[in-house]
């Protein structure tokens, strides 16, 4: 007979019966419809209150955190302000620290695409999001308000070799923003720097030209 297999992770501190999809207990299960709409409601309530977008709810991590605070049975009373904000926060920065730290070791065996992905918000500011693309999934690096150097191909280059420092030049193989001629001159000039990585444009963003281009056609306007 086959020894039992332990739980490993933060799943090994619940339950089982607080897993996802698993059945709810007796209590749970005894309880009045009226007292589940009430729970139901209280989540709500404190979503409406703090103005978090419902889609909070498509969280890994929603369910895991209902899921710890009913293993840990009643009375539990959540952290403070103060332990959220300074050694929580702490906590949880060090974790993603040591996972980012753990896709490195992917990055020097495979190479990775550094992405640039340009926005502009609702204030008017030229924004990029700068991702990590490697064969296990994309990691968020940084993101940057490139307002005040957008239009400036040389100080673009330098704000791409900072990123290209932080990720490890020997690990980046593509760098891949807009089609825009700014971020063509900084793609050459990285190039020219590093001489291993190549700059290529971002197909949606071609493709998104040439469908506007198209649109421009005056037999395709008077279609439309």
């Amino acid at each position: 007979m086959g020894k039992r297999k332990v739980p490993q992770g933060i799943n090994s501190y619940f339950p089982q019966g607080t897993t996802y999809g698993a059945q709810p207990s007796i209590k749970a299960k005894l309880q009045s419809p009226e007292k589940w709409r009430q729970v139901d409601l209280c989540v709500a309530r404190f979503l409406c209150d703090c103005c978090i977008p419902f889609n909070c709810a498509n969280s890994v991590y929603y369910q895991e955190m209902i899921d710890a605070i009913t293993s840990i049975g009643f009375g539990y009373k959540g952290p403070s302000y103060d332990a959220l904000r300074v050694k929580l926060l702490v906590e949880v920065k060090n974790e993603v620290k040591l996972l980012i730290d753990s896709y490195r070791n992917v990055w020097n065996d495979t190479g990775c695409t550094i992405i640039g992905d340009g926005w502009t918000d609702g204030r008017h500011r030229s924004l990029i999001n700068f991702l990590v693309y490697y064969p296990k999934g994309i990691a968020f690096t940084k993101s940057v308000d490139a307002s005040a150097i957008v239009t400036d191909a040389q100080l673009l280059c330098n704000l791409f070799s900072e990123i290209v420092d932080i990720v490890g030049a020997p690990n980046v193989i593509h760098l891949v923003t807009d089609n825009g001629n700014n971020f063509k001159a900084a793609g050459r000039s990285l190039n020219e720097k590093y001489g291993n990585i190549c700059w290529f444009p971002c197909a949606a963003h071609c493709l998104n030209l040439i469908l506007q281009d198209i649109s421009k056609m005056p037999h395709v306007v008077d279609l439309a």
